[in-house]
């Protein structure tokens, strides 16, 4: 019959350096032979530390896949997954991840619309439906928007749009906007407006907008054109109003919002740099120069590049002179390619036929809109110059100038 075998023992770490002979201690239930009342103690609460330390190595981890539930039930893509789990780690279940995509679908979310909320905003799926997502949706319905703009708010708004000052920040602007599309496609392009603070930023810089003679549609204008501009300090508010009033823009001129906008999106140094290729281009003395950009403060986020090209084709190919530009400024801004170029030949080719008068003003030529410019100068002299509105078309996208046929 073989022996069997005898059990593993371990030694105390109380005893390895002791005089006496190691004792040992039986891997199995405590039994200790001729150990102190101390060292027991310390057995004891070692072993099912030990034991504790196993089992979690050992134990399955949690057994809620959130990375799969992203992908499977919030529509998110595997990349889109990997990166919002690390938000969510700590779900157990999906339990409340359930309870609020069917909250959101009871509002009408489309998949693609929980996609981007989800994916803007991971957190959103541990919110607790009746303590925010229900009171917050309601009162936004309650204010006039879709269920699919409410969608795009949270998407926009991200972890803010679970803060219930957030339907305050949008109760302020609806009116100054005029409509949640278009406050809707302002937050596009700067999300601040919805979370920047109301009492210390915002209103203090459309008091101040009002102080200078801006009316609610001309800062509802302003705000689509510079979204930035109201969620800036108020101090870079101030001096942008201030440098468009140096640009020769006065207060209350239907042009003094371009100008605000304008000064707020570009530094002095670009500003004085394009006033330079202007002066040098056109030869325009500062008044010139003030005039031009009064009519047009535009101008001035333009390009240097743009603003010597059109400015060499309108006095060298069309002929004008630098005092009618500076009249008619806005002709800096269109696109030399797509615009001016193309209607120059047309009308070019006509007054070679004599079909129009010679002295017919350029301006009132390119600024018409495409379908105004199709409907009065090239639809009437297709007969008479076959090919004219392909030849056009072609010339427009730099495939072909104008010719006479």
């Amino acid at each position: 019959m073989a022996t069997p075998s005898a059990p593993r023992l371990l030694p105390c770490p109380a005893m390895l350096h002791s005089p006496m002979p190691i004792l040992f201690l039986a891997a199995g239930p405590l039994a200790a032979v001729h150990f102190s009342a101390r060292c027991r103690l310390r057995l004891r609460l070692r072993i099912p530390h030990v034991a504790t330390a196993a089992g979690a190595a050992t134990a399955p981890g949690n057994s809620f896949a959130v990375e799969d539930y992203l992908v499977a039930n919030c529509h998110l893509t595997q990349p889109q997954a990997v990166k919002a789990s690390k938000n969510l780690a700590h779900l157990k279940s999906a339990s409340n991840p359930d309870a609020v995509l069917a909250f959101l679908d009871g509002l009408g979310f489309s998949p693609k619309e929980v996609a981007a909320a989800v994916a803007s905003n991971p957190r959103i799926l541990c919110a607790r439906i009746e303590r925010s997502l229900a009171p917050i949706s309601a009162e936004l319905r309650a204010l006039g928007l879709s269920t699919s703009q409410v969608a795009r708010l949270a998407k926009i708004a991200g972890r803010y749009f679970l803060c219930r000052s957030f339907v305050s920040k949008v109760q302020f602007w609806l009116p100054l906007f005029g409509s949640p599309e278009r406050l809707l496609q302002a937050s596009d392009w700067n999300y601040w407006l919805l979370t920047s603070d109301l009492e210390k930023v915002v209103e203090p810089n459309v008091s101040f907008l009002r102080q200078c003679g801006l009316s609610a549609c001309d800062i509802s204008k302003l705000l689509v054109a510079a979204p930035r501009l109201v969620t800036m300090h108020p101090e870079y508010v101030q001096d942008s109003v201030r440098r468009a009033i140096e640009l020769g823009v006065p207060p209350g001129s239907q042009m003094f919002r371009h100008a605000i906008s304008t000064a707020g999106c570009i530094g002095q140094e670009k500003v004085d740099a394009k006033i330079a290729v202007l002066r040098e281009t056109l030869g325009w003395s500062k008044e010139e120069v003030s005039l031009a950009i009064s009519k047009a403060p535009r101008i001035l986020v333009a390009s240097e590049e743009r603003l010597r090209r059109n400015a060499e084709f309108l006095v060298k190919e069309v002929g004008l002179e630098p005092q009618y530009i500076a009249r008619r400024s806005v002709l800096l801004m269109y696109s030399l390619e797509r615009r001016l170029m193309p209607r120059h030949l047309v009308v070019k080719l006509l007054k070679q036929r004599r079909l129009i008068e010679e002295d017919r003003c350029f301006f009132n030529v390119v600024a018409p809109t495409e379908e105004k410019f199709l409907e009065k100068f090239v639809a009437p002299f297709e007969e008479c110059i076959p090919g004219l509105g392909d030849a056009y078309d072609a010339a427009c996208t730099g495939k072909a100038p104008v010719k006479a046929q």
